[in-house]
């Protein structure tokens, strides 16, 4: 798999350029800032992108969609229960003194469970509500890689205090979905360091060493 990883925005949100190594195919998951950056990455790799991957529709992590949209003329995939949110960004956007521009268009849901291909690779989908409604994270089995989002973090967990947030539904959701993965998984988070499932295990204070 080719992977790689922009931190943009001053919220440094992790945005994430994947590829399939045979086909040159390729993905991007949460554009939230700098289209042009992510743009001259995905020239420099040379990937020929087929589609935009949301996790969830807080303003940090859809801002630069409608540009690279208008750049590779690609379809937009996130979760039913997200697109609400995403009709709200400007307002998000106002309240922190911020000016969106538009809205981009949801081109097709994504289900639980649901498999998306990137040329050869296939991405499960993981439903992972609790830091935002309609959350998703993405399962790369193949590569041993989980894109958590803002579910899960090194040494932490998203916030809740958002609309739509709930520990309760968060707590859930981790210990569901993801721990119940291989140890050596990967976790590439929305912000910060990458981990691993178990390092996440039994070291994340928010998740008191919980053993599945």
């Amino acid at each position: 798999m080719i992977l790689e990883t922009l931190t943009v925005s001053p919220f440094q949100e992790n945005c994430y350029v994947i590829g399939d190594e045979e086909s040159m195919t390729g993905a991007i998951i949460d554009p939230g800032d700098e289209a042009a950056r992510i743009a001259l990455t995905v020239e420099r790799v040379g990937l020929e992108i087929s589609q935009i991957i949301v996790t969830h529709s807080h303003i940090d992590h859809v801002g630069a969609v409608a540009q690279l949209v208008d750049e590779y003329m690609c379809p937009v995939l996130m979760h039913n229960e997200a697109e609400a949110m995403l009709k709200t960004v400007p307002q998000q956007a106002m309240m922190m003194g911020m000016r969106f521009g538009k809205v981009p268009k949801v081109d097709r849901h994504i289900g639980d469970e649901e498999i998306l291909e990137v040329g050869s690779l296939r991405l499960r989908s993981l439903y992972t509500p609790g830091h935002a409604p309609g959350h998703l994270a993405f399962l790369v089995e193949d590569e041993d890689t989980v894109f958590s989002g803002d579910a899960l973090f090194a040494g932490s967990v998203g916030r809740v205090d958002l609309p739509g947030g709930s520990m309760e539904v968060l707590m859930k959701s981790i210990s569901e979905r993801l721990l119940i993965l291989p140890d050596e998984t990967r976790v590439r988070s929305g912000h910060g360091p990458e981990t691993t499932i178990g390092r996440e295990r039994v070291s994340n204070p928010f998740l008191g060493g919980r053993l599945l």
